[in-house]
């Protein structure tokens, strides 16, 4: 008969084998649920004082202990629900059916109290009432209520909008016109739901806590592939990552190891839970730059540039539709536009004249204007080797003839000197100048602008010291102007 009823006892333990319990919401709770006592009334006598009740208690269909009486466990179910109110003290409790009691009457009662305390103790977790907010419809995390549930949700969206701009939307406008934008529509692309669950207290999450988990997302695998200039250290940086974790990604890898452009490599990011979708329409007054035209004309010298015209930007308005999500520009394109004002544009001049270097053998006077003060022979002394010219109309000196210029700068006596060789067996010398406007190596030609005329090195005053040497000897210049 004893084996009757322990048979008995094991089909019932498993018909009434609790469901798992969830780890993750936030209210605490307990399991209390006792099932109806097996009655064998119909073997012994109700009130046959020789039998005894014990009780078997399950948790999640794990045997925890017998004991003598149910208050011996409720008794430690309750103690263990005000200690977790002590730490919690902002979440209420319930009980739920965590705890399961199987009885069974014998004649010689079995059992252990303080055995099965302090199984109870050790293997029961104290639960909290919770609200599940799940993403297409995987739990991901856990809210004190239903309430704070649906602030998450409509925070998620006001992290990316106005509140006015939303709760104009959520009540039925087509648009909402906002600052500098007309919003058409805020969504969440995932399906975002709540629902009531029960999960241990330390996995309830804020409001705040949940908006950031699910905007910020977990770590999932990626590739990257690599770029120049790009090295181990550097990749691994770049996304968040030690040397060591990069290299533990990639075990094919060490330290050495040498990468190429194009070589892919294993890293991880973080991928949001979910995306906040924005759609609005943007007008902008955007300015049109105006193109630039350049005309060749072969009357002006090479490497010349000058403005025939100048250009105007011109003025449009324009009408864009946005799409971002979670605060990244997703799409812009343009509806319509409007011109407002047409640009103008602008004309270059750009000279295709080649500066000949070779002279033609004839000089020509290199002022504009102007006298020889003191000729070419011995004066003071000494042999004076060119020419000094004075009085010009204005104080432009230009090249005698076509040529290349040789040198450029400041020589002693000369002051600032240019010297131009002209390809042709002669050279001119050009001293005393206040400033020099050509660089060594240039071509330049007859009567173009070289320098200007001063008071430099050696001098009485504002002259022009002009030497012509024909195969590299001097020769007068007043026999070749």
């Amino acid at each position: 008969m004893v084996q009757f009823f322990r048979k008995m006892t094991a089909n019932m333990t498993r018909l009434f084998q609790p469901p798992h319990s969830k780890k993750s919401i936030k209210k605490a709770i307990i399991a209390t649920s006792v099932v109806a006592t097996l009655s064998i009334g119909s073997v012994y006598a109700a009130n046959d004082k020789d039998v005894n009740t014990v009780y078997h208690i399950y948790s999640e269909g794990n045997l925890l202990g017998t004991v003598s009486d149910k208050t011996v466990i409720n008794d430690v179910l309750k103690k263990k629900v005000k200690e977790a109110e002590k730490t919690y003290k902002d979440l209420g409790f319930s009980v739920v059916d965590q705890i399961t009691y199987v009885p069974e009457r014998v004649y010689t009662p079995l059992y252990d109290n303080k055995e099965a305390i302090k199984n109870v103790n050790s293997s029961f977790t104290v639960l909290a009432d919770a609200e599940g907010i799940a993403v297409d419809g995987k739990a991901v995390a856990f809210v004190s209520n239903k309430q704070e549930a649906d602030q998450v949700i409509k925070r998620l969206k006001m992290k990316y909008v106005p509140e006015k701009v939303l709760t104009g939307l959520e009540n039925g406008s087509k648009e909402v016109e906002y600052e500098d934008f007309v919003y058409i529509d805020v969504h969440l692309e995932e399906s975002v739901t709540s629902a009531a669950g029960k999960v241990v207290p330390e996995d309830i999450l804020s409001v705040d806590q949940a908006i950031e988990l699910l905007l910020k997302g977990t770590l999932q695998p990626k590739k990257h592939t690599v770029q120049e200039g790009e090295v181990l250290g550097k990749i691994a940086n770049d996304n968040g990552l030690t040397l060591a974790q990069f290299l533990k990604l990639n075990p094919n890898l060490n330290e050495e190891a040498t990468i190429h452009i194009g070589d892919e490599v294993n890293i991880q990011s973080y991928e949001p839970l979910v995306h906040v979708a924005v759609e609005k329409n943007a007008i902008r007054n955007e300015v049109i730059p105006f193109e630039t035209e350049v005309s060749e004309d072969n009357t002006v010298f090479k490497g010349t540039t000058k403005v025939k015209q100048e250009g105007v930007n011109g003025e449009r308005v324009v009408r864009y539709s946005i799409i971002e999500k979670n605060g990244s520009l997703a799409k812009k394109v343009i509806v319509d536009e409007a011109i407002v004002k047409e640009p103008t544009k602008k004309v270059m001049i750009k000279g295709t004249k080649v500066i000949p270097s070779r002279g033609t053998g004839t000089l020509a006077w290199p002022t504009n204007g102007g006298y020889i003060s003191s000729p070419m022979g011995y004066r003071w002394g000494r042999q004076h080797k060119g020419i000094d010219i004075a009085g010009p109309s204005d104080y432009t000196i230009m090249a005698a003839d076509n040529g290349k210029v040789e040198s450029a700068g400041y020589d002693g006596g000369y002051g600032n000197k240019i010297v131009i060789n002209h390809g042709n067996g002669m050279k001119t010398v050009y001293g005393h100048l206040s400033k020099i406007e050509v660089k060594v190596g240039q071509t330049v030609s007859q009567g173009q602008k070289i320098g200007v005329m001063g008071s430099t090195g050696n001098s009485t005053g504002t002259h022009l010291h002009f030497e012509v040497y024909e195969s590299g000897k001097l020769v007068n210049p007043r026999k070749e102007l």
